[in-house]
């Protein structure tokens, strides 16, 4: 059996088994999947509608007032936006098949080729999610609201910033950022405070952030996620063992023999945390203010949706045989996705962030 064929023939089996792990190893698209936030379409864009007035007054009805008016008010808006459409090519060069000496070989190269690919697409993928500086996924919506500039319309901006309500600015999902004090309606932002240092009132200000969140939120879980880096994820332990005995962090033997023991976790007020090696304060950017540090996302994974055209999930083409003028000879297969990452309730969502002088 030629190369093709070993290739057309393993590949669909690689391409299953890598694909989960890039769920599996992402905290915040694990609970979208397992809260059915995952919406698998063929459409080509995102749509989600929003209630955004009273749709009309409330009259006190007495005894001299029988009249009713009927003005009515914008009720519905809708936050839009187009989808993310990548492609990332598997290059099997015929150089390098031609240097195998049996079939295993050839099988075994062509499987850890295809799981390499869909494992730097996935991480790919994720770093653009949380950090949103990956130049070729630039139509990819970003959880990091100081980046502007790119490239699927709805999407050009990142969906928390790390400034208050008040001077949030720009456009996100074709919506303007908007804080209504008069009537606490037509509001269009995320929520975000400050803190002085994880060791000093990091706790109080993440609570605070999560309470007000959470009076948003049509759910009975609110803010459950915490994302931050591992820099980060190591100084909030530390904060927790200063808090007292905390012994929840403590594994006794009978702890490991039943085992309950895993990687580190952090739960705090219902909140768990997790690292993500992408994130550092060098990658992570704040709208406005380029000093800020110590960047955590607090999440509520109901107000979010990943978006997937299923008929290009991570899909991998047949390979064919490439000899084009110019080109090295090769066996080359494609890899399709169209997906979006929208924050479809971004009161519900929070960000907290250090600017200690």
């Amino acid at each position: 059996m030629g190369l093709l064929e070993f290739a057309n023939f393993t590949v669909p089996d690689v391409v299953k088994k890598s694909t989960p792990s890039f769920y599996a190893k992402d905290p915040l698209l694990e609970a979208l999947r397992s809260k059915n936030r995952v919406v698998r379409s063929g459409g080509t864009n995102v749509r989600v509608p929003r209630i955004k007035s009273g749709h009309s007054d409330i009259t006190q009805l007495d005894g001299t007032n029988l009249e009713i008016p009927l003005a009515k008010k914008e009720t519905f808006d809708f936050a839009f936006g187009d989808w993310a459409r990548v492609v990332k090519p598997i290059i099997l060069p015929h150089i390098d098949r031609d240097r195998m000496q049996s079939n295993a070989d050839k099988k075994r190269w062509v499987n850890d080729t295809t799981a390499a690919v869909m494992q730097s697409f996935h991480n790919s993928v994720s770093r653009q999610l949380y950090v949103g500086d990956v130049s070729t996924l630039t139509g990819l919506g970003t959880l990091n609201g100081g980046k502007t500039g790119l490239s699927s319309s709805g999407f050009e901006n990142g969906a928390l910033q790390f400034v208050a309500p008040a001077s949030q600015s720009g456009t996100y999902m074709n919506l303007t950022r908007n804080v209504d004090t008069t009537n606490d309606e037509d509001n269009w932002y995320n929520q975000f405070l400050e803190h002085s240092g994880f060791t000093s009132n990091y706790m109080e200000k993440a609570e605070e952030l999560k309470i007000t969140a959470d009076s948003y939120a049509d759910d009975s879980e609110g803010i459950s996620i915490a994302v931050t880096s591992i820099a980060n994820h190591v100084a909030i332990g530390d904060a927790l063992r200063t808090y007292g005995t905390m012994s929840g962090l403590m594994y006794r033997p009978e702890d490991l023999d039943a085992g309950k023991a895993h990687k580190t976790v952090y739960v705090v007020n219902g909140v768990k945390y997790f690292s993500n090696r992408f994130m550092t304060d060098a990658r992570v950017t704040a709208a406005g203010n380029t000093s800020k540090t110590d960047f955590v996302y607090l999440l509520n994974p109901n107000g979010i949706q990943y978006w997937v055209n299923a008929n290009n999930d991570f899909r991998v083409t047949k390979f064919s045989d490439h000899t084009m003028h110019g080109n090295m000879d090769a066996d080359i297969a494609y890899v399709f996705l169209e997906v979006q990452f929208c924050v479809n309730n971004p009161l519900i969502q929070a960000c907290i962030s250090d600017n200690t002088p």
